[in-house]
């Protein structure tokens, strides 16, 4: 890392539909978690994508980036997200928590949630695009865009 300090270790990097912060105790409820789409046709538009970041073992002030990109890096990132953490202890755990409305996602395939700190990338999560192709033996669309990651 450019600053000589050790970069913070990332204990979850979690994709879901939405984060509830509760205001008495500031615990987080990840609702919808996922790791694929199914999508009608692309280019599709996602509604809303949420990103859970919890991270220990760093040392004071810690810019982060949170970028989505395809699999290869060929295109600019889809979304790039950017915050910043406060270790006032090593053993504390800072959460993260980033909202995205309206991405849209030129093709299907796969694609990849990365966690930067410092410019070194701390971790990635997978997230797979895919077309939605309704069974033969039923009509209609999905219910939403998204479906449930043991669907199609």
């Amino acid at each position: 890392m450019s600053n000589n300090r050790p970069a913070p270790e990332v204990l979850s990097l979690i994709i879901c539909d939405q984060i509830i912060t509760d205001r008495a105790t500031g615990k987080q409820s990840l609702i919808g978690m996922f790791s694929r789409v199914h999508a009608r046709g692309f280019p599709a538009t996602h509604a809303q994508l949420c990103v859970f970041v919890a991270l220990s073992g760093g040392h004071g002030d810690t810019d982060l980036l949170i970028r989505l990109v395809d699999s290869a890096e060929a295109r600019a990132p889809i979304v790039v997200g950017k915050g910043s953490v406060r270790f006032n202890d090593p053993r504390a755990v800072a959460n993260l928590v980033l909202q995205f409305h309206g991405l849209t996602f030129p093709k299907a395939g796969e694609y990849r949630v990365q966690l930067l700190a410092h410019g070194q990338l701390l971790r990635e999560a997978r997230l797979e695009m895919v077309e939605y192709q309704a069974p033969k033996s039923t009509k209609g669309d999905p219910p939403n865009d998204r479906l449930p990651d043991d669907v199609g």
